[in-house]
C-alpha cells in the first residue's frame, strides 16, 4: 500500500499568524502534485493543528509559538487550493483520512502519531511524506514513523516542504 501523507497544510502555517516562508509555493507545488500523481497512491493521510483557545504551545501560555490553527477558525482550515484537490480525490472514491493532532490544552504534539499509527499506516509499503513546517512537524512525524513502523519505505517530496530554519535532510 502506497500513502501520500500530508503534515499540517493549514492557513496559519502558509498566510497566518505562523506562516512558514515558502510555503506558498511548496503547497501549491504540492496541490499540483496531487492533481498529477493521485493514482499512485491507494490513501492520502492529512494530519492537521487542532489547538483549544488556550493551548499551551502558545506564547500567551507560555510557549514557544503565537496563537495558531485554534479549532473551527480559519487559520486551522486547510490550504484552499490543496484542500479542494484532497477532496476531490476523495469524491473520486480514493481514501483520505484526516488526523487531528494537539487537541487538548496541556499536551503540544509536533506529530500526529507520537502514541499510536492508525491501522492505514501500519499495513504501508511506501509512505511519501510533505508538509509544513520540516525542522518541527514533517520531522516529528517522520521520527515517529521510524520508531513505530516496521520497516515502510518513508520517502520526502522536498519540494512539497517549507522549513522554519535551513532545510536539512529528513530521510
Amino acid at each position: 500500500m502506497n500513502i501520500l501523507l500530508i503534515v499540517d497544510p493549514q492557513n496559519d502555517f502558509i498566510t497566518g499568524s505562523l506562516a512558514i516562508k515558502g510555503a506558498i509555493p511548496a503547497m501549491d507545488y504540492l496541490t499540483a502534485y496531487v492533481k498529477e500523481h493521485h493514482a499512485e497512491y491507494d490513501a492520502i493521510v492529512v494530519t492537521m493543528d487542532q489547538h483549544p483557545a488556550d493551548h499551551c504551545s502558545f506564547d500567551v501560555s507560555g510557549g514557544p509559538w503565537p496563537i495558531h490553527c485554534v479549532r473551527y477558525t480559519t487559520g486551522a482550515a486547510l490550504y484552499p487550493p490543496l484542500a479542494d484537490a484532497i477532496m476531490e480525490r476523495k469524491r473520486q472514491g480514493q481514501n483520505v483520512l484526516f488526523i487531528p493532532k494537539a487537541m487538548t490544552r496541556h499536551k503540544d504534539a509536533y506529530s500526529a502519531f507520537h502514541d499510536a499509527v492508525p491501522d492505514l499506516l501500519m499495513n504501508a509499503r511506501r509512505i511519501d511524506v510533505a508538509g509544513l513546517a520540516g525542522d518541527y512537524c514533517v520531522k516529528s512525524t517522520i521520527e515517529d514513523l521510524r520508531r513505530l513502523l516496521y520497516a515502510p519505505q518513508i520517502h520526502t517530496i522536498d519540494e512539497a516542504i517549507a522549513w522554519i530554519g535551513e532545510p536539512q535532510p529528513l530521510v
